[in-house]
């Protein structure tokens, strides 16, 4: 005797598609207290929470329950009905994802025009034009925006990045699904998607370590490396037959030690762990143990804790926190003038919980529930076509109704100037109020624009950041026989057009060894120190300087964050003394000043750009840049004269005694507050090599 199976439920008492296996429970608290679990990891670590650092890691266990409930609907879709439908599927995300998207997107877009100006409202809109296409992370990718933590001041749409990775993944997946569900139904079944996820899984995850080593932002951005962390929750949900028949007391202890391995990396990890890489590994899997757990619905396990009233309500709220709490901490800190209290940070975080508690109840639960829409997947998709238009529209007219001052042309007089010239021109701009009608870098090109020389292949710059083996980039006079390494930071990079520029007129080859964020000096960690990566790259870049064994060594660098100057004047001598071992001239970049009482990532262009008529407002005083950097410009100087390494002082290139102009010669001197733009940097490439030859043309102490 033959008998039917029951009918396999689809739609949950809400109308809504279940989103687990047909085995499994149509609700699972576990995974919604999950879901609370990644959200307050993300919300710790962008709260900079020192105890959570990598609360980061809430994303990938986000991708884990994305990959388990999508694969489950599709599966439940599947057994019941015997097809999928690709119009209902995408009809379904269209109302998960679009409504909240949406208004968060746009209160941030208009909320940044009010607040920052019209340069940062312009860049923040095509920020939202991408994000509004789901196409997010290639942007901030090609960008080079690092998510963990780089100078600079990142967009408050930069957490949209994870929607675009989820929303890409999901154009391909169902289709595969399908088609693979079609092909093996007669022979392999369930076991063909298996094995089709399994592949995902072992393919990506080996291209995402290979690419986090190689080009790591390009990594953190990509579907490709993380679509194995997707499809490891998609493998869950597929094996939830047998997974289910796990001993409850084994069953348990997977679900805590699941949830313990998401904890351990939350702690253990940091903004300087190369991501994702093998090290995602850890939450990701933990994730998903607790998850496989569950699925025997254990009485002992994880849900205990998970499934609790707390755990449920932040979890039914998460996406909806998830958008808010990051442009409000971001716009908070724009505002500010000194990094935020942790006070600060816990009422704007319990503000974005309130909205997000708002949008939830009134903006994403009645469209993503609605019966009406349910049944007409066509309108659903109609809805989020029209909501996509509406914020494309929104952020085309707000750049077109706020136009910036200045346009693009090229400056007039010399492409570059002597030391005589520049000092002349700094101090007729000390003296000016208006913007010049003409300006480099337009003000349009600000967003787009990267610190390093644009000749530089990206091969070359990803090749330092991963601290890769092998012989380095060779720039400059790639045929001389003399070879000068400019080592650093960001500012190093900042220098390259300049460096590149007296290399090829010294003749020399030039090795650009800088890496953003790690300040060169051998500063030590009781100081405020270096990361466990920026002290893994000062002992890579010591080991390719004494590879190359250079003519000669330029230094240059920021504070480390948290260290006193005296820290950095000590940690500059260690550095002095460890190259002198390698080359007999090592010569001290001086810094250029620094905006450090403004937050906003392009202050002083944003300043000009509000008021280009009083650039005496926008000008740098410099008894502020005294009062802030004097010490260590002096610490400096003084590890110099202590070594024997010459110090060359560039504040003659962008300052008068009393102030530092924003704009000389129809030039904007800086990129942001912290580094200066490459015009500059190319304008004063002759003036920079007339302070610099006397150092590089005797040793400052015999190698040893």
């Amino acid at each position: 005797m033959i008998t039917t199976p029951p009918p396999v439920d689809r739609l949950g008492v809400d109308g809504e598609e279940i989103g687990t296996a047909p085995v499994d429970r149509a609700f699972r608290p576990d995974v919604q207290g999950l879901r609370a679990v990644a959200v307050l990891l993300v919300l710790a670590f962008h709260a900079k929470v020192h105890l959570l650092r990598g609360g980061f890691v809430g994303v990938d266990v986000f991708f884990a329950i994305s990959g388990f409930v999508i694969t489950g609907l599709l599966l439940r879709e599947r057994t019941a009905t015997a097809s999928t439908s690709f119009l209902g599927f995408y009809a379904r995300r269209a109302r998960r994802i679009l409504p909240a998207a949406t208004l968060v997107l746009l209160v941030t877009v208009t909320a940044t025009y009010v607040l920052e100006g019209v340069l940062r409202g312009r860049d923040v809109a095509i920020d939202g034009l991408w994000s509004s296409v789901f196409l997010s992370n290639v942007h901030f990718a090609a960008v080079h925006s690092d998510y963990l933590g780089a100078q600079g001041t990142p967009s408050p749409l930069l957490n949209y990045w994870s929607l675009a990775v989820e929303e890409q993944f999901y154009v391909v997946f169902p289709l595969l699904f399908a088609g693979t569900a079609v092909l093996t139904a007669q022979r392999w079944g369930r076991r063909g998607i298996t094995v089709v996820l399994a592949g995902v899984v072992l393919g990506s995850l080996a291209f995402s370590v290979l690419q986090t080593s190689a080009a790591p932002v390009t990594a953190f951005y990509s579907p490709l490396t993380r679509a194995w962390e997707l499809a490891l929750g998609g493998l869950v949900a597929v094996l939830a037959p047998q997974l289910r028949h796990l001993p409850a007391s084994l069953a348990g202890v997977l679900s805590w030690v699941g949830l313990a391995m998401i904890g351990l990396a939350a702690v253990g990890v940091s903004s300087n762990t190369p991501w994702p890489g093998d090290a995602a590994l850890v939450p990701v899997l933990g994730a998903c143990l607790v998850i496989a757990g569950g699925t025997a619905a254990p009485r002992r396990g994880a849900e205990l804790v998970l499934g609790s009233w707390l755990g449920l309500e932040i979890g039914a709220i998460s996406f909806s926190l998830y958008l808010w709490h990051y442009p409000i901490l971001i716009l908070a800190q724009q505002q500010a003038t000194g990094p935020l209290r942790w006070t600060e940070r816990i009422l704007l975080l319990a503000g974005a919980l309130v909205l997000a508690v708002a949008t939830a109840r009134l903006v994403e639960n009645p469209i993503r529930h609605s019966a009406a829409l349910a049944r007409r997947p066509a309108a659903s998709l109609a809805i989020g076509a029209v909501l996509v238009v509406v914020s494309v529209v929104l952020c085309s007219v707000l750049i077109w109704a706020n136009p910036l001052p200045g346009s693009q042309g090229p400056p007039p007089g010399p492409a570059m100037a002597s030391t005589g010239i520049v000092e002349q021109q700094v101090a007729s701009a000390a003296l000016a109020e208006h913007a010049p009608s003409v300006l480099v870098p337009p003000f349009a090109s600000l967003h787009s624009s990267v610190l390093r020389d644009p000749s530089i292949p990206a091969s070359c710059i990803e090749q330092v950041q991963a601290m890769a083996k092998g012989p380095l980039c060779v720039l400059g006079d790639r045929g001389a026989a003399r070879t000068m390494i400019l080592l650093g930071d960001s500012q190093a990079m900042m220098w390259s057009t300049t460096f590149i520029g007296l290399a090829r007129t010294l003749g020399w080859r030039l090795v650009l060894i800088g890496r953003d964020g790690c300040p060169p000096w051998l500063t030590t960690a009781g100081a405020g120190g270096h990361s466990a990566t920026c002290r893994s790259f000062h002992h890579w870049a010591l080991a390719q300087v004494a590879a190359i064994h250079p003519a000669a060594v330029v230094v240059t660098g920021a504070p480390t964050t948290g260290a006193p100057a005296s820290a950095d004047g000590r940690g500059a001598e260690r550095l002095v003394a460890s190259l002198h071992r390698i080359s007999s001239r090592v010569v001290i970049l001086g810094s250029v000043p620094w905006f450090a009482g403004r937050w906003t990532g392009l202050a002083p262009a944003e300043c000009v750009a509000e008021q280009p008529d009083h650039l005496s407002g926008c000008n740098l005083p410099v008894r502020t840049l005294e009062a802030s950097f004097g010490a260590f410009d002096r610490a400096v100087r003084s590890a110099g004269a202590r070594t024997g390494a010459p110090v060359v002082d560039l504040r003659r290139l962008f300052c008068t005694s009393a102030t530092c102009p924003v704009i000389v010669s129809h030039r904007l001197v800086y990129h942001d507050p912290w580094h200066v733009s490459q015009p500059w940097a190319r304008y004063v490439t002759p003036a920079v090599g007339s302070l610099l030859k006397p150092a590089l043309s005797r040793p400052s102490v015999t190698a040893s």
